[in-house]
């Protein structure tokens, strides 16, 4: 089996299974700072056969459109999304203790693990309400167009 880490995976500290082809795409570099630590870690991952492999565009605008019909877009990264199309595109399971990733993952039928966290139960869907009145919104807005008041991402049921 093929693994795909996100940044969490690298900076839990734990052992990674070096047994298996193990991926990242560059965002997770860009994401370790350089000169550090983890940076040096990932390095000598990549002396070891980590490799950094970019997905392809469109499945990158696959992930970003299933994002934004389930509401995740506005919780995840450029790199959360470059994850989450690498895996698509490996057929790989993804090693990651960021929930919103996993609901992703879990929504888009892709495996994936915790690190350090057992991961998420349930899977899912995101909206939008305006936190004075509760008018309820399917894009972020910002401000609510109604009252002025803070609109916030919330569960959808």
């Amino acid at each position: 089996m093929s693994y795909v880490l996100d940044t969490s995976a690298i900076l839990s500290g734990k052992d990674l299974p070096f047994t298996v082809d193990i991926f990242i795409p560059p965002g997770v570099l860009d994401e370790i700072k350089e000169g550090g630590r983890w940076y040096r870690k990932i390095k000598m991952m990549m002396a070891a056969g980590l490799t950094v492999v970019s997905p392809p565009g469109a499945l990158i605008e696959v992930v970003e459109k299933k994002a934004k019909s389930t509401g995740d877009y506005l919780r995840l990264s450029k790199t959360d999304v470059e994850v989450i199309a690498l895996a698509l595109y490996l057929n790989a399971k993804i090693l990651t203790d960021d929930y919103s990733i996993q609901n992703m993952a879990k929504n888009m039928d892709i495996q994936y693990s915790g690190i350090s966290q057992k991961g998420i139960k349930k899977e899912y869907s995101w909206t939008y309400r305006c936190k004075k009145c509760g008018h309820w919104y399917r894009e972020s807005e910002g401000e609510c167009e109604i009252c002025g008041g803070e609109v916030r991402t919330t569960r959808r049921y």
